[in-house]
């Protein structure tokens, strides 16, 4: 059933919310938007809604969803696909949902998202760019290849030592481990201009070709992002840093953003190991992932630095909602000093751990002087066996949608 609508003109806009009085703000934005021309309708009369609009006044569709929603997925992705195939826009607005919930909604075929509450100016800008997309882009993208549509997964260390490139590497090693009949594509990017060392921890050299994919991003396609790329043990591509450290506003944030289109077209998972240094194309990089992973240890440093971190993300409206809250070095089983000191430490920082993982000991520092993943230089440490869990959950997921039809 309608609950709302606009006098008697064509509608140009549907909102689809279980209860849109619960989205005061987005009321306000589509007033502003589209005024006296949108309606909206609660899930029940949804998909009739859908089918009584104009498909030649109607530009879009609007999906507020919230994280009670998320037992009720398949009913938001099946109005997607028909708002899709009515050749309308299809805009996700999200409030609190779970990172792989908004991952399976945007894979599902919808055209951007916004979090809610909506951060002032951001729906009528994002609604704009769309607009913006020309005809002849939307022809192009249908009868192009669709791609592999992959995951975007930065790791991000808060703090110097804490262990993020090895879980990166180590994590996108793991997730090239398919099995023979299964053809999945994995990449890492060394995103640290300065001073990224993903190359040392394989023992490749990095190469010139990274350097000019990153002066003259424009124009880049698959073909020669993939020419930049090295190559580990047939299964893992490697975009190194460059040979000499670079600043890191050499690229601006939409280049960024059109090479990991280029990445996610390309591959099944893209593992990005972040520079410490929070930059002008960061928020790219947070935007474009569907989980983004947060290392610290328990130490006040860490502490100091992730509660700085949150704030800044929290102050500019983003999606915090999308980071995995990584424990490294975290304390064994006996020690329930240290154990009661990182649940402290959580409900300080207002967070919950998603990932404990242990202390691998010398044998992690072995292993990146060797350039070795843990997998091939000790297949039974600790270490390795927990992030060989988080990449067996992120394969299982994309398999998951991927069975779907996602």
């Amino acid at each position: 059933m309608v609950l709302r609508s606009k006098k008697a003109q064509a509608t140009e806009s549907l909102v689809i919310a279980r209860d849109i009085e619960e989205f005061d703000l987005l009321i306000e934005d589509m007033d502003g938007e589209y005024p006296e021309v949108w309606s909206s309708s609660d899930l029940a009369g949804a998909s009739k809604a859908i089918a009584a609009l104009d498909e030649d006044t109607s530009e879009s569709v609007i999906l507020a969803v919230q994280r009670e929603d998320e037992d009720n997925l398949d009913q938001f992705v099946d109005l997607i696909k028909q708002a899709k195939a009515a050749d309308m826009l299809a805009l996700l607005v999200l409030d609190e949902v779970s990172p792989a919930a908004m991952h399976r909604l945007i894979r599902s075929g919808a055209d951007d998202f916004t979090p809610y509450p909506l951060p002032e100016g951001v729906f009528s800008e994002t609604v704009s760019k769309l607009r913006e997309r020309p005809a002849q882009a939307e022809a192009t993208t249908s009868s192009a290849p669709r791609g592999r549509g992959g995951m975007i997964l930065p790791v991000y260390g808060v703090a110097g030592g804490v262990g993020g490139t090895t879980f990166a590497t180590n994590l996108a090693w793991e997730l090239a481990q398919s099995p023979r009949k299964v053809d999945r594509k994995v990449c890492i990017l060394d995103l640290d201009l300065q001073y990224g060392s993903v190359a040392s921890s394989l023992d490749i050299a990095r190469r010139e070709a990274s350097s000019e994919l990153m002066l003259e991003p424009q124009g880049k396609d698959r073909e020669s992002f993939s020419s930049a790329m090295s190559n580990y043990k047939q299964k893992l591509d490697v975009l190194t840093a460059p040979p000499d450290s670079m600043p890191y506003d050499v690229i601006a944030p939409e280049d960024l953003r059109a090479l990991l289109e280029i990445a996610r077209a390309s591959y099944d998972f893209v593992v990005i190991d972040m520079p410490k240094a929070l930059v002008s194309w960061s928020t790219e990089v947070l935007s474009a992932a569907e989980a983004y992973f947060v290392i610290m240890e328990i130490d006040m440093r860490s502490a100091q630095n992730m509660l700085r971190f949150l704030r800044l993300l929290k102050s500019e409206d983003l999606p915090i909602e999308k980071l995995q809250y990584i424990l490294n070095r975290a304390p064994g089983g006996l020690d329930l000093g240290a154990k009661t000191r990182v649940k402290r430490m959580a409900e300080s920082l207002g967070i919950e751990y998603n990932v404990l993982l242990p202390d691998g000991g010398k044998t992690v520092t072995s292993a990146n002087d060797q350039g070795e993943p843990l997998a091939e230089h000790s297949g039974s440490n600790a270490l390795r066996k927990e992030i060989r869990k988080v990449a067996k959950t992120l394969t299982e997921l994309a398999e998951k949608q991927r069975n779907s039809g996602l």
